[in-house]
């Protein structure tokens, strides 16, 4: 009888609420997603995530195993932050440039901005920008056989400027080329085309206009003589009559002390007063001739 009621029991129906804990109880089969691959799986979020990411990191570990090949502008972008002066460069594989080639190119920066002679250059490259004296000698002179900086093309320049805009006499011209640095050689050098030699200016009391024909004649050192001559005699009467405050006398110390400034000796300053006297009295005689006369 036993036997026959675990049969029974067996084999009869369950009920409701036993098949719900039945289907509980039983693991739930993963179910196949039927937009998917039946070998495709689906995993909860944290072990989606997991393969995701260790994927993501076989795919990098599979690129970084292929070299890829510096391009130009990966070499720029290395050497862009380089410095340029007072640091030690650090290996980067490129080429390397030294402190001369350093120096070279703070030069070339310098003359950019202004003319400078070969001493304030190095006074700039070791005061300044703290290198040493024999890197600056190096890159000052190989800058001065490629031509960027010649102390005689300055010379020559600063002469014109100060005689143009000035009416510098040209022993003040070489003194303050001198304290700038030039020697005398390349002061001479740079002085040739624009004054003659020596500095020389002899004025003509008896300037005449017909006298320009005779000019042919000449050498190029006394045409350039004369040239200058006639520009600082056309300045100074221009000067002279510019100012008209006091007497004739009072102008003409003015002028005197004008010309002094500029450097001009007692001989040439004379000989320039002595012209515009007899200019003035010229003139006042042209005035009279003008003028009405009656007699008694």
């Amino acid at each position: 009888m036993f036997l026959t009621f675990v049969r029974t029991a067996c084999a009869r129906p369950l009920a409701p609420a036993e098949r719900l804990t039945h289907a509980e109880a039983t693991p739930r089969r993963l179910k196949l997603d039927s937009s998917q691959s039946a070998t495709t799986t689906s995993f909860p979020s944290r072990t989606r995530g997991f393969a995701l990411r260790t994927r993501a990191q076989a795919n990098a570990d599979d690129a970084s195993e292929v070299p890829r090949k510096k391009t130009r502008a990966d070499v720029f972008e290395s050497l862009k932050n380089q410095p340029l002066s007072g640091t030690k460069y650090k290996s980067t594989g490129a080429f390397q440039p030294t402190r001369v080639d350093d120096a070279k190119a703070q030069i070339v920066r310098f003359l950019e901005y202004k003319p400078r002679t070969r001493k304030e250059l190095f006074d700039k490259l070791t005061i300044d920008k703290g290198y040493e004296a024999e890197d600056a000698n190096e890159a000052l002179d190989a800058m001065q056989r490629a031509g960027v900086q010649s102390d005689a093309a300055y010379a020559e320049a600063f002469a014109r400027y100060k005689w143009r805009n000035s009416r510098w006499a040209a022993w003040r011209v070489r003194g303050a080329l001198r304290q700038k640095g030039v020697d005398d050689r390349d002061i001479d050098l740079g002085f040739g085309p624009v004054f003659a030699e020596g500095g020389a200016i002899k004025i003509d009391l008896f300037e005449d206009d017909e006298d320009d024909d005779e000019d042919d004649d000449e050498d190029d050192e006394e045409n350039l003589e004369r040239t200058r001559a006639k520009e600082l005699l056309q300045a100074a009467r221009t000067q002279f009559k510019r100012n008209k405050r006091g007497d004739f006398q009072a102008r003409v110390r003015r002028l005197m002390a004008w010309l002094e400034r500029r450097g001009h000796g007692g001989s040439v300053i004379r000989d320039i007063v002595t012209v515009l006297k007899r200019e003035e009295e010229y003139s006042d005689d042209d005035e009279d001739d003008g003028a009405l006369h009656f007699d008694d």
